[in-house]
């Protein structure tokens, strides 16, 4: 059964429904596993039955390493639905940087365009930085040296180093990549917006005869410095929110020590309850809740995602990673689709300097282009079904 990745035509693509297909799969063998822990009796058949399944997603797992790679990375730590993640983060940097690289490549025939940049000390070719061995090469340039290049990723951006009581290289490489992948958007953004300046300096003449809208602005906004702070600022929250918690329970305690009959029973209940809110209180899952609702220029940081995404496997540290990266890519492609925006409004300019097929790439949407790197859109795989245990499995997966 084939599968359809959810092609919605956007052209500031969020990745929640993407990654939520591949979780839905990858979760399967867990919840099988869960179930079979559940009810140790099941016969034969139905274990056989689980046993296939969860061979058949660990296949499909691989498969999909291969297919999506090199965006796909498997990890010395396996965590499936984080390598799902992190290969659609880095498919849609790839969008916003094969738009624009495009665009320069056919401006380039008119005015020069350099398209040698240096990003963390490493050398790139932007004609090149599309293909995909050129990209591994550079990736395994980053982990073979994940210190010296994880330390040129400013701080505000630097996860996975115990802050938050995880402490991966592996992981810490993954972040030196994708921030090195929101760097060179950025680039290319630039690169962008400076050729069309040069473009129309180049036909001044026509250019003011038309009397079009001049070239966006780029903003300056230091997300770093401002998703530090509310990072900063919940931190010290959740210690007052614990505090207060904490202090409640005391009160209980000492009321219950002096209270009888009906009274008694609902303070022990209430004492319950809070003992139970604070064993499952964490600082960095209070973050994580606190971040999903900041808002950057009116869009919250898990709108800018795609919405909430259903995993089994939670590790707090990494979600306030994926939210702050969420913040920090978000700003960048914002600001390039402004200037496709701006770029569609001047036609009439484009048209009379022989360059109107540059409106042809703005046509092209996030699935367009998976197309065009050879992304399949979409998946082939259907799970035997398992009457006794349907539940188990995910609604479009049996």
């Amino acid at each position: 059964m084939a599968y359809q990745l959810p092609c919605d035509g956007s052209t500031l693509p969020t990745k929640a429904a993407f990654v939520q297909i591949y979780n839905d799969i990858c979760m399967v063998p867990s919840k099988l596993k869960a179930y079979s822990v559940e009810n140790p009796d099941l016969d034969a058949e139905a274990k056989k039955k689980i046993e296939d399944v969860t061979k058949q997603v660990e296949d499909f797992v691989e498969a999909q390493s291969l297919i999506l790679s090199p965006y796909w990375q498997k990890g010395q730590i396996r965590n499936w639905q984080k390598e799902a993640n992190d290969a659609w983060s880095e498919l849609i940097d790839e969008f916003h940087m094969y738009i624009p690289v495009k665009m320069l490549d056919v401006i380039s025939s008119v005015v020069p365009v350099d398209f040698e940049v240096t990003v963390m000390g490493i050398e790139v070719d932007l004609l090149k930085i599309l293909d995909k061995k050129e990209q591994e090469s550079i990736k395994k340039q980053i982990t073979d040296e994940v210190d010296k290049y994880y330390a040129l990723v400013p701080e505000g951006y630097q996860y996975y180093k115990g802050e938050f009581g995880v402490e991966c290289d592996e992981w810490k490489g993954k972040l030196t990549w994708a921030y090195f992948k929101n760097k060179l958007v950025n680039l290319c953004t630039n690169l962008l917006h400076s050729t069309f300046g040069a473009l129309i300096d180049a036909f001044k003449e026509i250019w003011d005869t038309l009397g079009l809208p001049s070239i966006p602005v780029i903003s300056e906004f230091d997300v770093e410095t401002f998703i530090r702070e509310q990072i900063d600022a919940f931190k010290e929250q959740a210690k007052g929110e614990l505090a207060r918690i904490k202090a409640q329970l005391e009160k209980l305690e000492e009321d219950a020590k002096t209270s009888t009959g009906d009274i008694k029973k609902q303070i022990d209940d209430q004492i319950v309850k809070i003992k139970d809110d604070i064993a499952n209180f964490t600082v960095n899952g209070f973050i994580v809740d606190q971040l999903k609702g900041v808002s950057l220029f009116g869009m919250s940081l898990l709108d800018i995602i795609g919405g909430e995404i259903d995993t089994n496997v939670v590790v707090p540290e990494d979600q306030i990673n994926e939210m702050v990266r969420a913040a920090r890519d978000w700003f960048i492609q914002w600001q390039k689709e402004l200037i496709n925006l701006w770029i569609k409004k001047i036609k009439s300019f484009l048209d009379a300097i022989g360059l109107g097929s540059l409106l042809d790439f703005l046509t092209l949407t996030f699935c367009d282009v998976l197309e065009l790197i050879g992304v399949p859109l979409s998946i082939d795989l259907t799970l035997p079904e398992l009457p006794e245990i349907g539940e188990v499995i995910p609604n479009g997966i049996q």
